[in-house]
């Protein structure tokens, strides 16, 4: 193992892991081409070295026209509709964290700000404090297209999540969705379930939500295995024009477990986003629909604060930010320094968090 820290460079972390150094380098920019597998593998070997990439690549200095648009090792992460609902969100607190994680390891600073209209450029971009940003939406602001253009014309930036990303010239980074869901369906269906709940209790993030779920009813219904959809009364869309039936909107979780009660045992619950996990899992615990094995509970999502003290414990479906923030902030630094032409979207795939069901 190489010993130094401060002239460790890609050669050392390409010999450590067993790969070339051009791998090394694209998985540190981001390249969609090298095998998951191949990437993890690097970004362990990363970690367990204790690599930190320079601020300013060494070598030549490039001419004029090329030069490094790394100046200050600062980045920003800028909501687009404000940021007072959704950093309320245990979730989003997790991304941040995430993100900052990301940060340090890199000694870069991260800076937060946010932008409601094309016309309200952030200050930290105004006097250009930082060197690229992430980019988020709160909610749907009308001119987030307009506003995702603006700070893309004044400096790099990438977009983090939203499956309706509005700019094809921008980077895109994000779970893959219809991967959760036909994990879902998969898992469900192995794990000898007879008959498939999905439950939308979120309003938030309903177009991934959304893009879950259908991918889990899509194929249940190819499959042939009976599914019953349940939506949450307090989401504004029409749910009847969206999902399937038989579909119940429902207000309560005791709604949910007495149709659960009435399907085809085991039952599998899909829940497309964790954060209602506590109150859902309390209810079909107390109908000892749990513990007798009638249902099974599958959850999109490992924050700690929703799923930590669940018994019993369900089975988890990671969203994987932390693969999702370390590509989409290396890809950042390599539009800064390079500025590529060409516009990614990076969807990373869902892993389960436990192999088998109990």
């Amino acid at each position: 193992m190489h010993s130094g820290m401060d002239d460790m460079n890609i050669s050392d972390i390409a010999r450590e892991a067993g790969v070339s150094r051009a791998t090394v380098s694209r998985v540190m920019n981001g390249s969609p081409l090298v095998k998951a597998k191949t990437t993890a593998l690097v970004r362990g070997t990363i970690t367990r070295l204790g690599y930190v990439r320079p601020a300013v690549r060494p070598g030549p200095k490039p001419r004029a026209a090329a030069m490094s648009r790394l100046r200050v090792s600062s980045i920003a992460l800028i909501t687009i509709g404000g940021t007072g609902t959704l950093f309320q969100e245990p979730i989003m607190a997790n991304v941040i964290e995430q993100i900052q994680t990301a940060c340090r390891t890199r000694q870069m600073n991260l800076l937060l700000d946010q932008m409601t209209s094309p016309d309200q450029i952030p200050l930290c971009v105004e006097t250009r404090q930082v060197d690229g940003a992430i980019l988020m939406i709160s909610g749907r602001p009308p001119q987030r297209r307009e506003c995702i253009a603006k700070l893309a014309s004044l400096l790099p930036v990438v977009h983090l999540f939203s499956p309706g990303h509005p700019i094809s010239t921008v980077d895109h980074f994000s779970v893959n969705d219809v991967a959760i869901g036909d994990l879902a369906f998969r898992t469900l269906r192995d794990a000898g379930c007879q008959s498939i709940a999905m439950v939308n209790a979120n309003t938030y993030f309903l177009e991934a939500l959304h893009v879950r779920g259908r991918a889990l009813t899509d194929r249940a219904n190819e499959a042939h295995m009976p599914i019953h959809v349940f939506d949450s009364k307090k989401n504004s869309a029409n749910p009847t024009a969206f999902w399937p039936q038989p579909l119940t909107v429902f207000e309560d979780f005791q709604t949910i477990a007495a149709t659960v009660k009435q399907m085809p045992a085991p039952v599998g619950i899909f829940l497309t986003l964790e954060s209602a996990a506590p109150a859902l899992h309390a209810v079909l615990k107390a109908e000892g629909l749990l513990e007798s094995g009638h249902a099974r509970l599958l959850i999109a999502g490992n924050t700690a604060h929703y799923v930590k003290n669940l018994d019993p414990a369900p089975i988890l479906i990671s969203l994987s930010f932390p693969e999702i923030i370390n590509v989409a902030v290396e890809r950042l630094l390599h539009r800064a320094e390079n500025m590529p032409n060409q516009a990614l979207t990076f969807l990373i795939a869902p892993h389960l968090v436990q192999e088998t069901m109990s």
